[in-house]
């Protein structure tokens, strides 16, 4: 089948299957239980989303997954992250999730009875929900990049959207064409593990010194045989493209003692040997017994694009730099937000060498990067830069729009 007749039978079994999760809960009353979905298995959003729902929920919680064993281990690595080494509040909660499989028997049919459903990529093509029952896109970040592509068809009908910034969660919900009167609530949960992590000691398992700075560079794909549906091909392929401030920045972090470190998107295809820098990819970080948002709390900096892991990394408050010498063709062949992203973050790109040896220079002596830059992006953004946490934020709020439009708090708790 074409990739184009691929896409065509995809909407109209969507189309389909949309309408017969609705008649179901039309005619089947709301059961008393919250469910969960991630993609991949390991998506902190859902996992630690999973977690607040069994500490603050008086139903049951279910997790789904492709694969009940990695979302098990998962999530188990996630609550040892929020806990610490002196708590046991989130590993008591993890014991309360029951995690079920995807295709097994009975979970569409969970899906279609629970009251409360709450995903990161859309599940069984995302009805929208009817007879006092309320879906929340959790999604995987509110970044630069425009979230709809020629390859693939995705509208989710979740009424509530969780962003960590109003601007660019607005275009995620235009995108995804969910419906008009979605609410954009705070978020995102995967946020509360990159916040919690402290022992830098983790780090010795990838290699790393931990007495070192850790500079990650994490950009999104530009081809890839695998997203999309059918793949994409978006911009140009940083690993062969002559490029000397990524040059100067490979030699700057050498001279300054600074762990230049890539984590490859887990669709990225591209090939980086060219450069010389230690890569990382997702099994690696999961092999070496961390969480992705774990490595991330852990760096001292980070070097993105127009990924939303950069706008993340923001409520740390750490160094922020951006690299994108492919912005004008990666604009036209995928598109970019509203504001532009010059127009937020136009301060923190990295334009040429010396802008490179300056990140290097500020990573090396624990100062900060373009501080007033910075600030200005966060203001831009709405984004504040530690504080509490953003599951719980967020379940607050899902929960008085549950009061507002449905009368009921759908079992969540108020916040202890």
């Amino acid at each position: 089948m074409s990739p184009r007749l691929r896409l065509v039978a995809l909407r109209v079994r969507g189309v389909l299957a949309r309408a017969l999760a609705r008649a179901w809960m039309a005619a089947v009353p709301p059961h008393a239980q919250a469910l969960v979905a991630g993609l991949p298995d390991t998506e902190e959003n859902s996992l630690v989303t999973a977690l607040a729902l069994a500490r603050r929920s008086r139903g049951e919680v279910l997790l789904v997954a492709h694969e009940p064993a990695v979302a098990r281990a998962a999530l188990d690595r996630v609550a040892r992250v929020l806990d610490g080494p002196h708590g046991e509040e989130h590993a008591a909660a993890a014991a309360r999730v029951v995690v079920v499989p995807k295709r097994g028997r009975g979970t569409f049919g969970a899906f279609v009875r629970s009251r409360l459903v709450l995903y990161t990529h859309g599940l069984f093509d995302s009805p929208r929900p009817v007879r006092g029952r309320l879906h929340v896109n959790l999604w995987h970040g509110s970044g630069p990049k425009w979230n709809g592509n020629a390859n693939q068809s995705q509208r989710i009908g979740a009424d509530v959207l969780a962003a960590n910034n109003v601007p660019w969660g607005r275009e995620v919900a235009r995108a995804l064409s969910m419906p008009s009167g979605t609410r954009i609530v705070p978020g995102n949960a995967r946020e509360d593990v990159m916040l919690a992590a402290r022992d830098r000691s983790a780090l010795a398992r990838l290699g790393l010194d931990p007495a070192r700075p850790v500079l990650l560079w994490m950009p999104t794909f530009r081809t890839s045989g695998r997203a999309g549906r059918v793949g994409l091909r978006e911009g140009e392929p940083l690993g062969g493209l002559g490029d000397p401030v990524l040059d100067a920045l490979v030699a700057a972090c050498a001279g300054t003692g600074v762990q230049l470190v890539l984590k490859t998107h887990r669709h990225d295809d591209d090939d980086y040997v060219r450069l010389g820098v230690p890569s990382l990819t997702t099994e690696d970080v999961l092999a070496a017994g961390l969480t992705l948002y774990e490595l991330l709390g852990l760096a001292d900096g980070l070097v993105s694009d127009y990924s939303s892991v950069w706008v993340d990394f923001l409520a740390t408050g750490r160094p922020v730099a951006l690299h994108c010498p492919d912005l004008e063709s990666y604009e036209r062949a995928r598109g970019l937000n509203e504001p532009p992203l010059r127009e937020v973050a136009g301060g923190l790109f990295l334009e040429d060498p010396a802008g490179a040896e300056e990140l290097a220079g500020a990573l090396a002596a624990g100062s900060a990067f373009r501080p007033a830059a910075l600030a200005a992006t966060l203001e831009r953004l709405g984004v504040r830069v530690g504080g509490g946490s953003r599951a719980d934020a967020m379940l607050d709020a899902v929960r008085q729009t549950a009061l507002e439009r449905l009368g009921t708090d759908l079992g969540i708790e108020p916040r202890a």
